[in-house]
């Protein structure tokens, strides 16, 4: 379904690129198609590096966490602290 929705918002950015390339810059019809064909990909590159999806789902649970976790169990009277170092970027 993630896919689905993926594939749909890129066809609706091609067809908004087709839309701004044919009023705003008065280009015909072949430099609108390859306008539009050459900046979805670009657009969606740019928008993946600016906001990165957080919703993983394996990426939840980091190795230090699963760690962690493991050594609570093992030992449940004592308190596990669990520290997670982040680049510049916000990346681990």
């Amino acid at each position: 379904m993630e896919r689905l929705k993926n594939t749909g918002l890129v066809l609706c950015l091609f067809v908004v690129l087709l839309v701004i390339f044919s009023s705003y810059f008065r280009a015909n019809e072949v430099g609108t198609f390859f306008g539009a064909l050459a900046g979805t990909p670009l657009l969606v590159h740019i928008f993946n590096r600016v906001a990165p999806s957080r919703s993983k789902p394996g990426s939840e649970r980091s190795t230090t966490a699963l760690v962690a976790h493991a050594e609570s169990m093992s030992r449940p009277a004592e308190q596990v602290v669990v520290l997670r170092m982040e680049g510049p970027t916000g990346r681990p």
